[in-house]
């Protein structure tokens, strides 16, 4: 048993030594069987012969695909068929080399593809070919050698804390106002308030226990999952006017569920009839909703935001937000909103020369 707590079973080939991992060791046995299957059938090549499509298709589903999530996996089956394979997954793996990876990443950069969406496919190809190396494949991890496009930082655009009140105001009595009132007050992402259930919301504690998150993926429909990193696993006090807006949502809820058609999932921001909320109508009514309010058009994350630079700049200690909102570090948080943090030390400044200048 690896250190990671996969299994793995192994055999030699050729004179190669094959390895596969699973769960369990059962299911790296017949991983590595059907893996032998395929190498007997001609269907796949090992050493020289190989193509780059054939181990990076076998590589994300016989290893990797058992340390991520269903939402990565079909992430990453999409980079491999419509950029990887495309480029270069005809050439044998002995022969990639440093330029085919280099010119490869200034062209699709040239095609209008986000630096960011580079550097995940780079992070994907590189990590293949480590394994490869190791496995006694390739000589040499040419993606070592290339140089990346420099990836800018998105610019949030986080409320104050009159435009979040005005926002609050006038979305009253709207459906989506407990949503956008949870989401402000607690900083919450869109996937994981929409995968609340009302299993993790205590009113009369005010604690809402934050371990889910939902998204839709393309072919799979809406796929929930926990958190992506441990610390996004949390407990979080509500303010009383969250409190309140969940009381109005559960009514809300009751009377959606008298339809004949409802699904109960238990959620506490459902569809019309039980389901997840439809994302896309989500942000559709959010932009509209802002334009009644007069606010500038934002994204719903920016709300998340807006949380985080109202409460640092209320004074609120860095580690408590960073918690809140489920930060894997620290300095995650203080990457993101350090430029808040000037003027609480100009509030440590006012407050150090009361204690002590006029005793001076």
């Amino acid at each position: 048993m690896r250190k990671d707590g996969r299994a793995a079973a192994s055999a030699m080939y050729e004179g190669k030594r094959i390895t596969r991992y699973g769960r369990t060791k059962t299911e790296a046995r017949q991983k590595l069987d059907a893996y032998l299957a395929d190498l007997r059938a001609g269907k796949i090549v090992l050493g020289p012969k190989q193509t780059v499509a054939q181990y990076l298709t076998h590589w994300l589903e016989d290893s990797y695909r058992l340390q991520l999530r269903v939402s990565s996996v079909q992430k990453y089956r999409g980079l491999l068929k419509n950029h990887l394979i495309p480029a270069f997954g005809h050439l044998r793996l002995s022969d990639l080399t440093r330029q085919h990876v280099q010119s490869f990443y200034a062209r699709k950069l040239g095609e209008g593809l986000s630096p960011r969406t580079i550097k995940v496919i780079h992070v994907l190809l590189s990590g293949a070919l480590k394994e490869a190396v190791r496995d006694g494949l390739l000589a040499q991890n040419v993606c070592e050698y290339v140089t990346l496009p420099r990836v800018g930082v998105y610019e949030a655009h986080p409320f104050t804390q009159e435009e979040c009140q005005r926002l609050i105001e006038a979305t009253r009595g709207h459906w989506l106002w407990p949503f956008l009132l949870v989401a402000v007050t607690t900083g919450a992402r869109r996937g994981e308030l929409l995968a609340l259930r009302w299993d993790d919301v205590d009113l009369v504690t005010g604690v809402v226990r934050i371990h889910r998150t939902v998204g839709r993926l393309t072919g799979l429909g809406y796929v929930e999952n926990e958190t992506k990193t441990v610390s996004g696993m949390r407990s979080v006090n509500l303010p009383r006017v969250a409190i309140d807006a969940l009381c109005e949502q559960r009514k809300y809820v009751d009377c959606l569920s008298r339809s004949a058609y409802w699904n109960d999932r238990g959620l506490v921001f459902p569809g019309r009839f039980g389901n997840y909320m439809d994302d896309s109508h989500l942000l559709k009514r959010f932009k509209v909703l802002l334009a009644q309010a007069g606010l500038p058009v934002v994204r719903l994350h920016d709300l998340r935001h807006s949380a985080a630079t109202l409460l640092l700049a209320a004074g609120v200690n860095v580690k408590v937000v960073q918690e809140l909102l489920g930060h894997s570090s620290i300095s995650v948080t203080l990457g993101m909103y350090g430029h808040v943090l000037p003027n609480m030390q100009r509030e440590v400044k006012d407050k150090m020369d009361d204690m002590f200048g006029r005793r001076l």
